[in-house]
């Protein structure tokens, strides 16, 4: 189930957790501003894990680890970008 929020008797909101066996309230006595800050921080804290896992891995040499059968080369990337009317020479950099 992850975590649910709550509404309290007095109209606050609480977060529960059941991510293991014992479920246990994890915030409580949150406005609504506070509860969306709290799910926001904690999608923004896997997404930096899930790149940094995927940059580990890329910059090993071993991209098919994180994309699997789907992992391309720079090369292929390019060719399905022309294919694909990309903009592929705009720089990040």
């Amino acid at each position: 189930m992850g975590q649910q929020i709550i509404r309290q008797p007095d109209g606050k909101f609480a977060i529960f957790s059941s991510t293991s066996d014992v479920g246990c309230i994890i915030m409580y006595d949150a406005d609504a501003d506070k509860i969306v800050e709290w799910f926001a921080e904690q999608a923004a804290k896997s997404a930096r894990e899930q790149a940094t896992r995927a940059l580990e891995h890329v910059a090993a040499g071993e991209p098919d680890k994180i994309y699997h059968q789907f992992a391309l080369t720079w090369e292929e990337a390019m060719q399905l970008d022309r294919e694909h009317d990309g903009t592929a020479w705009k720089s990040f950099s």
